[in-house]
């Protein structure tokens, strides 16, 4: 194995003076799923793919040039800071008490030297890092062999590896002592039938518990939107309902798939946000590899309903939306203003949606109602998010197009297009188009002053900052919000019983 492989620090310990009192073993260990809750390469490549997917004919071609190459291409590209790495907890106590034990510890990785040596200066207690170059992939033999020149170039009498994986196992043979990292029973099995010592960190998550946890159920909420127009239209047979739900189901699926994709592309910025950092990709429960799996099958599930059971229109809309998302997620949302406007679209597209799976007209009030109804929504979400940044940080927001000193000028946006909103119901409410249906029911009016003391209570909700991330999940949560609904939806139901009763 080449020495250009070892990066020595000048502190490392001097095995000769104690191998007479002891047996010296390097403490060597694996970087990804090991001292890491992930893995650096498929990360970097992941995120990559996502937010610049044009480059993926320059990665095949840096491939072929050997691994190697290509890992040490991507961490160029991806230029992921050592801070932003998950280093596990359980890992960081062994590795310290290994320290005062005053062994050497060695970092050996087949990632790249790049992304190695920056994390194991942050890290700060490795005395040595092994790792690939352009030249050689340091994995499997060709680890075991740079680590046991290691240890006879240092005069030790063994090593003790901690890896987290099958690759690991040819390492763990030649090892004097053995640490896996979350095993499963059946691997853990595996490792011991070695007959070395050996000592498992950690516990192995439920990846169904995180895998439903990504898949953000509780943002399911906002596709409730998909039944206003079956409401609307006063329609409740068992065919419509049928429809709806499964347009329901359709749009949760393809929702929750780009969620996942959403937030692969957007781990470096999640682990630098207070609560974004506890996802279940952001914090390392969930790997990229099952992450793409996970969104492969739910945008297949949701887009097979619609194309089975429901209208080809609804097809395209669901295309649409996924596709409205991507160009949200990867340009977008770093665009000022044009992000709130692309919310507020996907937000009035699940009513279309709705209206083409139970079959009814969605009439032009009620799109442009809801264009600024969730416009202020939108403007909403950005303000709760910007209030949230520290006051002395003049730099922009993570992923976003936005300054904190913005924050004034998105709450005047927020609450004027509230307000417009307001104002267009109430010209519905004198309208043809709303005598047609309902008459002169006068009851409809308080329609008008109900709404307009939502809206303006949630944006001092905003202002107080006690508004959730997203308004739309907050409003269902939200017990005067759902009273205020109940007493709309009666309003509506009475007005329309009374037309009926005088026809």
């Amino acid at each position: 194995m080449k020495t250009t492989l070892t990066d020595f620090r000048d502190d490392l310990p001097s095995a000769p003076e104690t191998i007479g009192r002891s047996p010296m073993l390097a403490s060597v260990w694996d970087l990804d799923g090991t001292l890491l809750s992930t893995d650096t390469f498929v990360e970097s490549l992941g995120v990559i793919l996502l937010r610049r997917p044009w480059l993926l004919p320059r990665i095949a071609l840096w491939l072929l040039k050997g691994r190697g190459y290509c890992k040490g291409r991507v961490a160029a590209i991806a230029g992921m800071p050592p801070s932003a790495w998950p280093v596990r907890p359980e890992a960081a106590a062994l590795l310290e008490k290994v320290r005062q034990e005053g062994r050497p510890i060695v970092l050996a990785t087949a990632a790249h030297r790049t992304i190695a040596t920056a994390i194991a200066d942050h890290v700060g207690c490795f005395d040595a890092v092994l790792a690939s170059d352009e030249r050689v992939n340091l994995k499997g033999a060709a680890k075991l062999s740079a680590i046991e020149a290691f240890v006879a170039t240092n005069g030790l009498d063994g090593f003790s590896y901690a890896g987290d994986s099958a690759a690991d196992l040819k390492v763990w043979r030649n090892a004097t002592e053995v640490i896996v990292v979350e095993p499963t029973p059946a691997f853990e099995s595996r490792v011991r039938q070695l007959g070395k010592p050996t000592t498992v960190l950690g516990s192995r998550r439920s990846i169904l518990k995180s895998a439903w946890k990504a898949c953000r159920p509780h943002q399911w909420a906002k596709n409730l939107l998909l039944f206003v127009p079956l409401f609307l239209a006063h329609k409740s047979d068992a065919d419509t309902l049928l429809s709806a739900l499964l347009g329901f189901m359709s749009f949760s699926f393809c929702a929750s798939g780009v969620y996942v994709l959403n937030d692969i592309g957007d781990i470096p910025a999640d682990r630098g946000h207070p609560k974004k950092r506890l996802r279940p990709f952001a914090s390392g429960k969930l790997s990229i590899g099952i992450g793409l799996q996970m969104a492969a099958c739910l945008l297949l599930a949701g887009m097979g309903i619609a194309a089975v059971w429901l209208p080809p229109a609804f097809l395209g809309l669901i295309v649409l939306y996924v596709a409205a998302n991507f160009l949200y997620s990867g340009l977008g949302k770093q665009l000022p203003i044009l992000d709130v406007m692309m919310l507020a679209c996907m937000y009035a597209l699940r009513l279309e949606a709705g209206a083409v799976a139970a079959g009814v007209p969605l009439s032009s009030w009620m799109l442009t109602f809801s264009l600024f109804f969730f416009t202020s929504l939108a403007f909403s979400k950005r303000y709760t998010e910007l209030r949230r940044l520290q006051a002395d940080d003049r730099l922009k927001a993570s992923g976003r197009g936005y300054m904190f000193d913005d924050v004034t000028l998105v709450e005047h946006l927020g609450t004027a297009s509230g307000y417009v909103s307001v104002l267009v119901l109430a010209l519905y409410m004198n309208s043809p188009e709303m005598r047609a249906i309902y008459g002169d029911s006068r009851s409809l009016w308080l329609i008008c002053p109900l709404v307009l003391y939502w809206v303006t209570r949630l944006w001092l909700l905003a202002k107080r900052g006690h508004l959730d991330d997203d308004p739309v999940v907050f409003a269902i949560r939200d017990r005067p919000s759902l009273a205020i609904a109940a007493i709309c939806g009666i309003l509506v139901l009475v007005s329309s019983w009374l037309q009926g009763a005088a026809a």
